[in-house]
């Protein structure tokens, strides 16, 4: 129950905080909202112990790269580690640098309308897998996505700036969104996007699609050959039913329907839309083949601007039994991601029991 407790507590209380931080008029209030809601996920990042798929791997590489051994990783996450051990502090430190840059730049990166259903939507979708797992990607997608308005406003040398800062701590994730920067902002007809993601959702449900473009990638780039036979190829764990992943592609519809409206609204919706569209067919594909969730993740951020968009938009009869219903939706794939996120279940999503540094541990590999 203490790990339930933790993780509701961080949902709730974050985006209630932030509620009260929106509706605040006073400017102190504001301050005093914002940073409750910024603390409570940010402290829970900070203190955790043995949390997270490569959480053992990054003790490791700081004890190695303190010993001056060569790490295969970026330069950033490698002077952070080290710049770490010079000043004589010890692991902890890594990840509380990395939980608060995660929760800076995603805070910085929401709406100020509508900043409590991203709050809600950011801890709901990234916060257990980017927050506590794949911390050097999470860093480098809340950056790039804060980058964004360098792309509506056409100053690539900005844009281009935060991707190398992005790129000093995951080179993948920073790569393939600077790759997309000029068509990012193409205006795409709403109809036509609505027809790639419903042709895609039925050319991989009843074809081999996926994996012959795996084993394609494979041929072009011999070093990644061996994801073919490997359990990266197989189904995600994730896809088990239907019921899940008809529900999100039916809300990507229905925002991209709406798409032209948004776009009127908010300035960067063009970019942050498209973006959506590539994590919606990713994710078409990672219901087949499991290696491409590593694509969708980073346009993870993208499906919460969306909805946030959509549902500060949307003005029809029945707008807040939609909205209730896309929050519930969330919010059960957040309880089911605990509920899965054990050793004896799926340890790649490592998430409970919760441990922090402040108690004794239990429960751990």
């Amino acid at each position: 129950m203490f790990t339930y407790a933790v993780y509701n507590f961080i949902l709730f209380g974050a985006t209630w905080a932030a509620y009260l931080y929106e509706k605040s008029e006073s400017k102190n209030a504001q301050i005093v909202f914002y940073s409750v809601a910024f603390l409570i996920p940010f402290v829970f990042l900070a203190i955790r112990y043995d949390i997270g798929t490569d959480y053992q791997n990054y003790v490791e590489y700081f004890y190695r790269i303190s010993h001056g051994d060569i790490i295969p990783k970026e330069p950033g996450y490698i002077l952070v580690n080290y710049l770490i051990s010079e000043f004589h502090l010890n692991v902890q430190w890594l990840f509380v640098f990395f939980g608060f840059w995660f929760i800076f730049f995603g805070y910085k990166t929401l709406p100020r309308d509508g900043f409590s259903l991203g709050i809600f939507l950011f801890i709901s979708t990234m916060y257990l897998y980017e927050g506590f797992s794949a911390i050097r990607q999470g860093l480098a997608i809340v950056i790039m996505m804060y980058a964004l308005k360098y792309v509506y406003e056409k100053r690539f040398w900005v844009y281009l700036f935060w991707a190398v800062i992005a790129m000093m701590f995951h080179l993948i994730t920073a790569v393939l969104l600077l790759i997309i920067y000029p068509i990012i902002n193409k205006r795409i007809n709403k109809y036509v996007t609505i027809f790639l993601v419903i042709s895609f959702f039925i050319l991989i449900q009843f074809t081999n699609i996926a994996k012959l473009l795996l084993s394609l990638v494979g041929n072009l780039a011999p070093q990644y050959a061996w994801y073919v036979n490997s359990a990266f190829a197989e189904e995600a764990r994730t896809s088990n039913g239907l019921l899940g992943p008809i529900i999100k592609i039916s809300i990507a519809i229905l925002i991209l329907f709406f798409k032209d409206k948004i776009i009127e609204k908010y300035q960067y919706a063009n970019i942050v839309l498209n973006m959506y569209l590539f994590y919606t067919i990713s994710y078409i594909f990672h219901l087949k083949i499991s290696i491409f969730g590593r694509v969708e993740h980073v346009f993870i951020f993208s499906m919460v601007l969306s909805i946030v968009y959509f549902l500060k938009t949307f003005e029809v009869k029945g707008r807040v039994i939609i909205m209730y219903i896309i929050l519930l939706f969330y919010y059960l794939m957040f309880m089911r991601y605990i509920v899965n996120g054990t050793l004896s279940v799926d340890n790649d999503v490592y998430v409970n029991p919760y441990q922090t540094v402040l108690f004794d541990k239990v429960g751990e590999r």
